[in-house]
């Protein structure tokens, strides 16, 4: 039998539950690093006022209970239902007040979300290594823009806010809508080849930009989009492309590959029209000034002629002088006024002509013209080298003809070789006795020294 003496109970160290839970919850912190979980969600619970989520997750033999407060949970762009596959990350602990052993979750993912992130930062960074994201820049884009090609689905949303878009704000623009499938299995296959169509058209129908689209979704619902093949496809693509997938929020590797990466497909046409809606606003600057220019000419001339108008108030005397003065005060002001009119028709003939050669057209005649250009040019220089290296020919082919030793023999010349085959230059190199070749223009004969 214990003894509970007053001597034996003041020697026991005695704990409230409260400090016993705490102290187990410390322990659990400090031996357990954070850890990850997968598991099945299981009594979901949110409150209200906190926002804090309450829950489970199982497996086929243990439940784990856990809990994710607020400032975690608010981070997050879903929220998990009854039944959902997750991965948890989070601290082991005890809640003292129920002694219930939990997971404090900090992070968590719909299972599956972490392998398509790794499957995506891998391809991201092989792509980018091979230099796939710096093969195309938002400077090929042209400034004005008056062919597009927009590839997506022809029933979401996205196609309807391009057309609007670009109808808005620059209803020149000639719009060719390329149906894909944009989600779900053959979805890349299918915007790959729908790429290939546009670059095949283009030969005969210049495209001066491509847009790439869809609305906003899940990582899995954007998934194609994150397809080496077509972001090879795009890198290679001769026409500029502008990605406008998802949200603002969503990222996939199609906006690293294009030219120009939108935030949504509106933004995607609002780039495109962007040159077209500022032409727009210069030429209606240049209205306004020319008509309050003009309205300016107008208010001085009435100005002048009130100003004679009231020289005119003088006695019977004077009245022929000033008859005489308005005459003059009149063709100075006819004078001026058409060369007013003059001056202003001539700066709009110069303002239609600077508007002229910013047009599209102009530009393109210009460019066909520089073309032109080069291409005599060349042609005339390729014929002046061909004529220079054929002199150059024929002057070293008289060359080769007049020291050829042939010809110097025609002329009555011959040369008188040794045995050894050397040609004899002075009398020094003979010696009495020897026999040597004399070579003709027709035929040689041998011969011996004498003296």
């Amino acid at each position: 039998m214990e003894d509970y003496s007053q001597e034996t109970i003041q020697q026991r160290e005695i704990h409230s539950v409260t400090e016993i839970n705490q102290t187990a919850s410390d322990f659990l912190n400090e031996a357990f690093p954070p850890v990850w979980v997968a598991g099945e969600i299981s009594n979901f619970r949110e409150y209200g006022t906190s926002g804090h989520w309450y829950f489970s997750i199982k497996d086929s033999n243990s439940v784990l209970s856990c809990t994710m407060f607020k400032f975690q949970n608010n981070i997050l762009r879903f929220k998990p239902k009854e039944g959902d596959q997750v991965i948890l990350q989070g601290k082991l602990s005890i809640y003292a007040k129920s002694g219930r052993y939990q997971l404090k979750v900090s992070k968590m993912e719909l299972a599956g979300f972490g392998e398509l992130m790794r499957k995506y930062e891998l391809l991201k960074n092989k792509l980018y290594s091979e230099g796939l994201f710096a093969k195309k820049s938002d400077e090929d884009i042209p400034d004005i823009i008056n062919n597009v090609a927009v590839l997506t689905s022809k029933h979401g949303a996205a196609v309807r806010d391009v057309i609007s878009t670009l109808e808005r704000r620059a209803p020149h623009i000639n719009i060719t809508i390329v149906p894909c499938k944009v989600q779900g299995e053959g979805s890349a296959e299918s915007i790959t080849k729908s790429l290939e169509n546009i670059e095949l058209h283009h030969e005969k129908k210049l495209y001066d930009a491509v847009i790439i689209c869809r609305g906003g979704g899940s990582i899995e619902d954007l998934w194609s989009f994150n397809d080496e093949n077509l972001c090879r496809k795009i890198a290679s693509c001769p026409i500029p492309i502008i990605s406008g997938v998802g949200h603002e929020t969503d990222f996939t590797l199609t906006d690293f590959v294009s030219n120009l990466r939108a935030a949504t497909p509106t933004a995607a046409a609002e780039i495109v029209s962007e040159g077209a809606s500022n032409l727009k606003d210069y030429l209606n600057y240049l209205k306004e000034k020319l008509l309050k220019e003009l309205k300016s000419s107008v208010s001085l001339a009435r100005e002048n002629v009130s100003t004679l108008k009231r020289l005119l108030r003088s006695p019977k005397q004077r009245l022929e002088e000033q008859y005489q003065r308005l005459d003059l005060a009149t063709d100075r002001l006819i004078v001026n006024n058409k060369f007013n009119l003059n001056d202003k028709r001539s700066n709009f003939e110069i303002i239609k002509t600077q508007l002229e050669s910013v047009s599209p057209l102009s530009g393109i005649k210009n460019k066909k013209n520089t073309v032109r250009n080069l291409f005599e040019s060349l042609s005339e220089k390729q014929k002046t080298i061909l004529r220079n290296k054929t002199q150059d020919i024929n002057l070293m082919q008289e060359k080769l003809v007049a020291l050829n030793p042939s010809q110097i023999l025609n002329r009555g010349y011959s040369i008188t070789f040794n045995e050894k085959g050397d040609a004899i230059d002075s009398i020094d190199k003979l010696d009495e006795g020897q026999i040597v070749t004399t070579q003709l223009a027709k035929g040689k004969f041998k011969s011996r020294v004498e003296n």
